[in-house]
């Protein structure tokens, strides 16, 4: 199946896409013993040979790489993961960095062309297509998510208004003279478009946008719900998946189908596999824990067995898009939040609020100040009422069993958010 066009999600069958991920997985094992020092050194310290590792299954014979060797190791240039000659680089790209030293990734000009592929492919996916004009919100920069998807929108053919974040009064008239049809960006920043859009008097009905591709962060069905009700979608929002380490977003894509229940992974370019995050144990199709990611196509910086930190799980696809999927994801590990003994997700939260369209905006508040430690939802609402207050405090029992204390504040009391939302504060 060499020569197939990589931005075609319905092209392969499953035994092409098995037949494919498995001749790049016996590539990958020869090419980062004989070009990555980091693996090289670790096959030797284990006494493992390239011909040691056939399948997948034998890639558990493998150690798991994460975050903080690539902080140790790769940072700036790529260091001891770099498995290209210096001179072959043309771009770097790189996380945030606000939980430490940045995760820094570098890129081949055959490693762009991969991933604007699988940009391509995810748009494609999502229904997007040349006839499209693209809104693109996503931070440009070090950020990968906003010059990932102009790339994949361009190779095909896609008009993108390559905007970023911020001057959202502008682009809200942009959108409108231009007549955009879809609009990329978080989910945080999409809805703060939405709000510009009632602020300035405009009926969202009357816009052109049929389609928004979030990604980015962390989100939920009623979030992305939200998104679709407050901007009138026609067609809806659907959820892209990345992450820097992986080349940024292209890594899984939501398609018509999904419903906000899950995204297609692109298993002819990526080894995904679930662990037990605190075990690493593999866990079956179906069960839910961290994905782990092995990237068969990079050229610069190959990773094995990288783990993400994200929360998922893998099913097989029920529909004509042969790839499995991955559920939307819950959460990161580093986002739970321990509260009087109890594990929670900042996910659960968000999925209770967002089904209320009276909460304009929120922030959920850990304060852990004194003896007796408080969970604050601070909720900003035009009309607040014991009812809702009640409403909402029974639901969050529901789903992360505490009692939270409720404050309503007014509208437009708290920050909005142009890149990925921060929420969650932890009062120490």
């Amino acid at each position: 199946m060499s020569g197939y066009d990589e931005t075609n999600p319905r092209l392969l069958s499953k035994n092409d896409i098995k037949e494919i991920q498995q001749k790049r997985l016996r590539r990958l094992i020869n090419y980062v013993y004989e070009n990555s020092p980091y693996y090289r050194k670790l096959f030797q310290q284990r006494r493992i040979s390239p011909e040691d590792i056939k399948t997948v299954e034998d890639l558990r014979k493998l150690p798991f790489t994460t975050k903080e060797e690539l902080r140790d190791k790769a940072y700036p240039y790529g260091g001891e993961f770099l498995a290209v000659p210096f001179e072959k680089v043309v771009r770097f790209h790189m996380t945030s960095g606000t939980t430490g030293i940045p995760t820094v990734n570098a890129y081949t000009t055959n490693d762009i062309e991969v991933w604007s592929n699988l940009v391509a492919r995810c748009l494609k996916t999502a229904n997007v297509n040349k006839n499209d004009i693209m809104m693109n919100i996503y931070g440009y920069g070090l950020f990968t998510g906003g010059i990932g998807l102009q790339q994949g929108a361009e190779k095909i053919g896609v008009k993108v208004i390559p905007w970023s974040a911020g001057r959202t009064e502008g682009m809200v008239k942009a959108i409108k003279d231009f007549k955009a049809t879809v609009i990329t960006g978080t989910p945080s920043y999409e809805l703060v478009v939405a709000e510009t859009i009632k602020k300035l008097g405009i009926d969202p009905t009357t816009l052109n946008l049929r389609l928004a591709i979030p990604g980015a962060e962390a989100m939920t069905s009623e979030m992305l719900k939200r998104i679709e009700s407050e901007l009138a979608l026609k067609e809806g929002a659907r959820e892209i998946y990345g992450f820097t380490e992986a080349m940024g977003p292209g890594v899984s894509q939501e398609c018509p189908y999904d419903d906000h229940k899950g995204m297609h992974i692109w298993t002819d370019h990526f080894i995904a596999e679930i662990v037990d995050p605190e075990t690493g144990e593999v866990l079956d199709e179906g069960e839910e824990g961290e994905l782990v990611i092995t990237t068969l196509s990079k050229e610069a910086v190959p990773l094995i067995r990288y783990r993400t930190r994200d929360i998922t799980k893998i099913t097989e696809s029920d529909d004509d898009i042969p790839y499995p999927k991955i559920s939307i994801i819950k959460g990161r590990i580093d986002d739970v939040i321990f509260y009087k003994g109890v594990k929670i997700y900042p996910s659960a939260i968000n999925l209770v609020l967002m089904k209320y369209s009276e909460i304009a905006e929120y922030q959920v508040v850990f304060d852990r100040r004194g003896n007796e430690h408080k969970m604050i939802l601070k909720l900003e609402v035009e009309n607040p009422s014991n009812e809702l207050k009640h409403k909402i405090v029974e639901e969050i029992r529901t789903v992360a069993f505490v009692t939270p204390e409720i404050e309503f504040i007014k509208v437009g009391s708290l920050p909005r958010f142009e890149g990925k939302s921060k929420r969650v504060i932890i009062m120490e």
